[in-house]
């Protein structure tokens, strides 16, 4: 299985020809090698982990190839300290900050390196303020469907209770929703906003402002009686948050109207030179999380 960023790196043009019984079979390009790196890092206590693969054919099965002889290092350039990852598993370079410390501060400066081969390709972010979670509600449905379809078994809805910071900074955040910790990572379950919104929020006169449908309704997830809901509400720059939104764009990008498919944009730079190329994208996010029984 490919990951969420392999899909979004090369997408070649499929040209199909028929003319009457005779089949045309034509060579697709494959595209240059790329290493992809996923480097959303943040501030929950324990593993962060790091990943690196190379780039696979669009229409190949197999899990990206993964990249083993890499040195990961995350310098914290505000406080003068550095993380070094190590190669754990399939592409996976891991740092253990422990069970009750962190390796992210707010508004730190932090700079990835990645060395392969001799080669060091680098990115530098700045870690942005958390939200502030207040809860998470559940509501039960009888399944009866109202009129509007077919009885079903009751479920329950989640409703996600949050509050973002107002003045001059605009926040960008990234909802990650679970069940039972399986976290819900379709294409359809990228849920981000910005100050909790569709849209900025500023000149109000209070200090936060109430997240609002629809991110709150967590993607309209059905629960049962007994499940687990657990929401991290992750910070990003303005510019990991529209990477997302070009991200969400290739992958749901399809039917009719479907546009030219395009590289997603990268904050990780190769160096000047280098004939194998880096792509992905480096966060450093605050994290604030919630977890509920349903019941």
């Amino acid at each position: 299985m490919k990951t969420f960023l392999n899909y979004l790196v090369l997408v070649p043009t499929l040209l199909l020809l028929s003319a009457c019984q005779d089949v045309v079979q034509i060579k697709l390009d494959e595209g240059s090698k790329l290493y992809v790196i996923d480097a959303f890092v943040n501030s929950l206590p324990g593993k962060q982990t790091i990943r690196i693969v190379t780039n696979d054919s669009y229409f190949s099965n197999r899990e990206a190839p993964p990249v083993s002889g890499a040195s990961v290092l995350v310098k914290d350039l505000t406080a003068n300290k550095q993380y070094q990852f190590i190669y754990n598993s399939n592409g996976n370079y891991v740092y253990n900050a422990g069970l009750n410390d962190s390796m992210a501060q707010v508004n730190h400066q932090y700079e990835l390196n990645v060395s392969i081969d001799g080669n060091t390709y680098t990115s530098l972010t700045i870690q942005k303020r958390p939200a502030g979670l207040d809860s998470i509600s559940a509501e039960l449905n009888d399944g009866k469907g109202g009129g509007f379809g077919p009885p079903r078994d009751p479920y329950y809805n989640c409703m996600l209770w949050a509050k973002d910071k107002v003045g001059t900074e605009t926040d960008y955040y990234w909802i990650k929703t679970f069940r039972n910790d399986t976290l819900f990572s379709g294409s359809g379950d990228i849920n981000i906003s910005i100050d909790g919104t569709n849209g900025p929020v500023s000149d109000v006169p209070v200090d936060s402002t109430d997240f609002t449908p629809p991110i709150t309704f967590l993607g309209f997830k059905n629960y049962k009686f007994g499940n687990t809901c657990k929401v991290e509400i992750h910070s990003l720059t303005h510019d990991a948050y529209f990477f997302f939104i070009q991200a969400s764009a290739q992958i749901n990008n399809g039917g009719l109207f479907a546009t030219t498919p395009e590289n997603v944009k990268t904050n990780i730079v190769t160096p000047e030179g280098v004939k194998t190329k880096a792509v992905g994208w480096f966060n450093m996010a605050s994290v604030v999380t919630k977890t509920k029984v349903v019941k």
